[in-house]
C-alpha cells in the first residue's frame, strides 16, 4: 500500500513520533470504543490523564475527535487492520 501523501511507510513510526506504551494502550481502548472512565479504571490512571493523552495523540494526527483519531491511526497503520480488539503495530511503540 502506498502512503506517500502521509510520508509514512508500513513499518515506520509517524514522523519522529513513537507512541509510549501508555499511549498505545489508550489508543487501543479508544479504538475499541471505551470511555475515558473505563480506560482510567482499567489502566489505573485518572480520566484527565486519559483525556490528556487522547488530546496529544489527536493533535499529532491532526484529528478533531476520537473517531477521526482512530480512523487516522488505521490509515497510517498505527493500528493493525487484521485484529479485534484493535491492536497497535509494534513498530510504532517505544
Amino acid at each position: 500500500m502506498d502512503n506517500d501523501q502521509s510520508g509514512c511507510e508500513v513499518s515506520q513510526p509517524v514522523g519522529d513520533w513513537v507512541l509510549s506504551s501508555v499511549q498505545a494502550r489508550i489508543l487501543e481502548g479508544v479504538a475499541a470504543g471505551f470511555s475515558s472512565g473505563r480506560l482510567s479504571r482499567e489502566l489505573y490512571l485518572s480520566s484527565k490523564t486519559i483525556d490528556y493523552h487522547v488530546r496529544v495523540m489527536s493533535d499529532k494526527l491532526q484529528a478533531p475527535n476520537r473517531v477521526a483519531l482512530v480512523s487516522r491511526a488505521f490509515v497510517l497503520q498505527i493500528l493493525r487492520a487484521d485484529s479485534w480488539p484493535p491492536r497497535i503495530s509494534r513498530e510504532t511503540v517505544d
